[in-house]
């Protein structure tokens, strides 16, 4: 009998109960419990980050039932602990309450979880008493598992004001863990967002960062072994539903849900995305979420921000690292968030950064175009498609032309120069929906390459004044086509240029290659 698929299962004694999928990653919470007393781990949301703190909470608690047949079974004490859990996952007492009192709610639900009275006035007073009363009431330090910590901060990015009222309600609740440290036996922290230590944890100096270490890349998520061990007989069933081979079917997950590389290196696929494509046995988007896309894409208007630029960028390690709420580096929180990815290093030491996948590539510029436009995209992808389809580079450029002139006026950001061309290029990538895993020839990148049966299209668009003859000559002089050389399809350069007072394309040339 196939062991269940526990899409959004983040009780591991439930999970387990269920007869679901757990990937036994509890040598590697193992070797986290000996690390440090303090640690902290930033990975984005449906990641695995609540599985992993109910993971620890079981394991404290000494329910050993629940471990039976995993790597840990024999090799820990089962020694019964208390456990306290602040779970910021839920934002509708924040929304009834305000922050101060959700977080007074949330210890107060621990402390009657462990029979308890609490007396003191603030949430930070709340939590130290409760740390104190249990340790005193049971003899045994007390573990400590904070889970998504940074979400009322997250959640407001686009509003400074109230994220730094947040803020600083979180730094002095966080406050309280140091002046407990003696009764404290381990404290896992978990986030999105990796704020500095000082705008968050000043007082915790001794905090553990594992977020890009080797050691801990794979404690959230499914390695390749991982998907090859557990997820075998699932792989067959898809092989069989899409009529494909296994060399077929890993290279298409691989493109669609792999590519997160935490420490630079090791490959993590998203485990939502591949539970519920074995689920529906159907490539797709199943990540992308609403909430936080908006306030990148908020944020990507109001400030200008060329949508080009984000991929196959270069970052800062400082930079990476640290995110202040106060100096958002988009990129750095793309990364943070799981929309970008490390690809590599340059020649300056910079992390290279890119989409990691096509699943976020894909659904982030549709969902980027969606707001760029504020209407529905489905019309104007016919018509564009089916003129590239049959070769009309004419037709294609009235279809763009009518979705520019439909635009609101109201959509469009005062003084934001970028507009226009970050809304081409997300059109385009929209458009690419055949397009290669790499785009970059030796010399440079294309805008986008679409594929359709008889056609390879390669596209470079400008702002004018730059001419479309410009554009031509970098298609071609930059070996943009030259990865295509063997394919049988007519190659064709196809530039194009935006007059941004005019809200249309001005000019445009097509050459076949």
């Amino acid at each position: 009998m196939l062991k269940r698929l526990p899409i959004g299962q983040q009780d591991f004694a439930g999970l387990i109960e269920w007869n679901g999928i757990y990937a036994d990653k509890t040598k590697i919470i193992y070797d986290l419990l000996n690390l440090s007393q303090y640690v902290f781990l930033s990975r984005p949301r449906r990641f695995g980050k609540s599985l992993l703190i109910s993971t620890l909470e079981n394991l404290f608690e000494g329910k050993k039932e629940f471990f039976k047949g995993l790597w840990i079974e024999n090799n820990f004490d089962w020694k019964p602990r208390p456990v306290v859990r602040i779970d910021f996952n839920s934002g509708e007492s924040k929304r009834l309450l305000g922050l101060e009192k959700a977080i007074e709610s949330i210890v107060y639900g621990e402390a009657k979880r462990n029979h308890l009275e609490l007396s003191a006035a603030s949430a930070r007073g709340k939590l130290e008493e409760l740390l104190k009363s249990l340790y005193e009431k049971t003899g045994e330090r007390v573990v400590l598992l904070i889970d998504e910590y940074d979400k009322p901060i997250v959640d407001s990015i686009n509003d400074i004001q109230k994220a730094e009222e947040y803020r600083e309600i979180l730094r002095e609740f966080y406050g309280a863990v140091k002046g407990c440290s003696k009764m404290l036996r381990f404290v896992l922290i978990t986030g999105i967002s990796r704020f500095s230590k000082m705008s968050i944890f000043s007082e915790l100096n001794n905090l553990a960062d594992i977020s890009m270490d080797k050691n801990f890349a794979a404690i959230c998520g499914f390695t390749k072994d991982d998907l090859n061990e557990y997820f075998s007989e699932y792989k067959d069933l898809a092989c069989k539903e899409l009529e494909i081979s296994r060399d077929e079917l890993d290279e298409k997950i691989r493109f669609w849900y792999d590519g997160y590389k935490f420490d630079g290196r090791t490959h993590i696929y998203n485990p939502f995305s591949m539970l519920n494509f074995f689920a529906k046995q159907e490539f797709k988007n199943y990540w992308f979420e609403s909430g936080l896309p908006k306030l990148l894409t908020d944020f990507i208007l109001e400030h200008g921000i060329n949508v080009k630029e984000l991929e196959d960028t270069a970052i800062s390690e400082l930079d990476l690292n640290n995110f202040d709420v106060t100096k958002i580096d988009l990129k750095s929180l793309m990364f943070q968030t799981g929309y970008l990815t490390i690809v590599g290093k340059n020649e300056n030491g910079k992390y290279l950064l890119d989409y990691p996948n096509e699943e976020v590539r894909q659904s982030f510029a549709a969902y980027l175009l969606t707001n760029f436009t504020d209407q529905k995209y489905g019309n104007h992808d016919d018509k564009m498609l089916d003129s590239l389809r049959a070769g009309d580079i004419d037709g294609f450029i009235t279809a763009v032309n009518s979705l520019l002139a439909s635009i609101p006026y109201q959509v469009i950001p005062k003084e934001n120069e970028n507009y226009y061309s970050s809304l081409i290029y997300v059109m385009l990538r929209v458009l690419s929906v055949n397009i290669t895993s790499e785009l970059s020839s030796y010399k440079g990148r294309a805008d986008a390459v679409i594929k359709t049966k008889n056609f390879i299209y390669i596209f470079e668009y400008k702002m004018a004044p730059i001419t479309a003859a410009e554009g031509i000559n970098q298609i071609k002089t930059q070996g943009y086509a030259d990865e295509f050389a063997a394919d049988l399809r007519k190659k064709i350069a196809v530039s194009i240029v935006i007059d941004r007072e005019k809200r249309l394309i001005s000019e445009y040339l097509r050459e076949e290659l």
